[in-house]
């Protein structure tokens, strides 16, 4: 004898499969430690400085990262999943949803080792130590650093009028202060070598104070304590802008012109 199924329950079925075929971002949640990064390192040195993707859109992606924003209109802080600008005057605003960016990588933040630093440190010989302890070169590590500093030297870039410079001269511009005795956090990225061409294949940390009064992307600093939290990225996804300066652009990457942009660090 056949079984007859109830038709309540092939209805509930029915239902349940039409709900979550049509309306599959419900519910969803963000994979900690999967960075969704928007344009490329290669666009933002060619003068790519405009794109589609609002605040809004991204803070959806995760709660941790960096960028900048159109116009290249000052240092991009996402901490906390609260949107920061950093200012070419070193000030911090507040960032509405509505607020567009060329270039931001953005995670969900999760620690896989914590380094508690006990003694003064300069950033450089911080960030060898990581390398040494870490040993994981060809991983993207998302790095959280909190704690008192010495002195940090930060900058910032005014905003760019159109038609838009390179990088390399844009940068030349930049504002660049050395505060002291300073409470906060770095926030940043390290890519492996086979992704510079997307991504800045050495560290890269926005500076963020524990007032929130002052920011920007760093140059130098010393450490005086504090802890290293290190989340290892295994998962990578990468959006391209929709516009004809991109879809057009010539890419070059010039590893000379990266050095002078980001400072030397000693």
């Amino acid at each position: 004898m056949k079984k007859i199924i109830p038709i309540s329950i092939i209805c509930c079925i029915l239902i349940s499969i039409w709900g979550f075929s049509n309306h599959p971002k419900e519910g969803k949640k963000i994979r900690a430690n999967s960075i969704f990064q928007y344009s490329t390192l290669n666009a933002l040195l060619e003068g790519i400085y405009d794109g589609e993707l609002t605040v809004g859109e991204l803070k959806k992606q995760g709660n941790f990262g960096l960028g900048t924003f159109n116009a290249l209109d000052g240092e991009l802080i996402l901490l906390d999943g609260k949107c920061y600008k950093a200012t070419s005057d070193f000030k911090i605003q507040l960032m509405s949803d509505s607020v567009k960016v060329p270039f931001a990588a953005i995670c969900n933040f999760s620690s896989d080792t914590t380094i508690k630093i006990t003694h003064p440190i300069r950033i450089k010989d911080l960030e060898n130590k990581l390398d040494s302890l870490i040993g994981k070169p060809n991983l993207i590590y998302g790095c959280k650093l909190s704690g008192k500093f010495d002195s940090i030297i930060i900058r910032s870039v005014p905003k760019q009028e159109k038609p838009y410079k390179r990088l390399i001269e844009a940068y030349k511009k930049q504002g660049v202060i050395t505060y002291m005795d300073q409470q906060g956090v770095l926030l940043g990225y390290k890519f492996p070598k086979y992704l510079k061409d997307v991504n800045l294949d050495d560290y890269h940390f926005h500076f963020l104070s524990s007032d929130k009064s002052k920011g920007g992307h760093l140059l130098n600093c010393t450490l005086l304590s504090g802890e290293v939290s290190v989340a290892f990225i295994r998962n990578y996804s990468l959006q391209l802008p929709d516009n004809d300066f991109f879809n057009h652009a010539t890419f070059t990457n010039k590893k000379s012109e990266l050095m002078l942009i980001e400072g030397s660090k000693q």
